[in-house]
């Protein structure tokens, strides 16, 4: 055996590569097509339009981080909506007219709160046995009803230093696109590594792809659940201080809250997260979450009628699921 066979190949396998991170490039791919058809569309596109695009996403990205997080570990979370505008009631009555530093403060207060209630809900569903679905159902009345009770009517605020933050404007709107976009990248990128990297991100994919088979192989399987709802409560929280930051005032219609929630579970589908659990990635999650967003503006650039535009936008959410439901049911029978 000569040198040369005996070493090993350097040369880079795209097939492998395509077929477990081909979906999240083509998600992103697709993003950037939408991106470029918008700016052909309306008469002017720059920073304005960026910024606008990325700081009004953000709510929407995180609640896709969360759920992706959760739905990977075999869970599904149906109160990410009424979560988020729990955190954003409270968010708002404590942070109004507070300096910036104190904002801050509670803002971490907030997602922790977060985390830890949506915790307590992955531990009752792991020892109760009933089912994800009706426990985080149930939840969702219990935060609508919470969030409505801390703030009855929209109002309470933030400051300024803490919008700019997010917005890149003391005011929420402007052309400075950076902020919002350095607050996508740096959530998403940590979780993604986290999930990829740790012990713990691993076991949620082990217990999403077979819970049977993980726990025997000793992984923790209820800590793993517990620990997925924690952070999806985690994001959840984070969304409800951006829309905060992005609006200025609180807002705690329970109607907000289940759009939000509809909108994060077709985001994860779309983003390439196998309801089915075990399967995906948080960054196409949060592209499939901009793509949702970017809609909108782009049907309205097209001269579509509202009404019609939610039409067109159910119809699309559809049929990417079916999609990706025949290609998860190839990969079922392939395997």
């Amino acid at each position: 055996m000569t040198a040369e066979t005996a070493a090993p190949s350097t040369r880079f396998d795209w097939s492998t590569w395509l077929r477990r991170r081909g979906w999240t490039a083509g998600v992103w791919v697709l993003l950037l097509l939408m991106i470029v058809w918008y700016s052909v569309l309306i008469p002017k596109f720059g920073g304005f339009q960026i910024a606008s695009i990325s700081k009004n996403s953000l709510p929407l990205v995180y609640l896709a981080i969360g759920q992706a997080v959760i739905v990977i570990a075999g869970g599904i979370d149906l109160s990410v909506g009424a979560m988020l505008i729990l955190s954003n009631s409270i968010a708002a009555q404590l942070m109004f007219e507070q300096p910036f530093a104190v904002t801050l403060a509670i803002a971490v207060l907030v997602i922790l709160i977060g985390a830890v209630i949506n915790g307590v809900v992955g531990w009752i569903i792991t020892v109760s046995r009933v089912p994800d679905i009706v426990v985080t159902l149930a939840t969702s009345f219990i935060l609508s009803g919470a969030a409505l009770l801390v703030l009855p009517s929209p109002g309470g605020g933030t400051s300024e230093g803490f919008r700019a933050m997010f917005t890149g404007s003391t005011t929420g709107s402007g052309s400075n696109f950076w902020p919002s976009l350095v607050a996508i990248a740096i959530p998403m990128t940590l979780a993604a590594w986290w999930m990829k990297n740790t012990r713990t991100g691993l076991s949620l994919y082990a217990t999403g792809s077979s819970p049977i088979a993980a726990y025997l192989s000793g992984v923790p399987t209820r800590r793993a659940k517990i620990v997925s709802y924690a952070v999806g409560g985690g994001f959840s929280a984070l969304a409800g201080l951006s829309a905060l930051a992005i609006t200025g005032s609180g807002e705690s219609r329970a109607a907000t809250g289940s759009l939000f929630t509809l909108r994060s579970v077709a985001a994860i589908v779309l983003g390439g997260v196998a309801l089915t659990g075990g399967i995906g990635s948080v960054v196409g999650a949060a592209a499939a979450g901009i793509i949702l967003f970017t809609l909108s503006p782009i049907l309205s650039a097209m001269g579509i009628d509202p009404n019609t535009a939610q039409v067109v936008q159910g119809v699309l959410i559809v049929v990417v699921m079916m999609v990706a439901g025949i290609i998860e049911l190839r990969r079922q029978r392939a395997g």
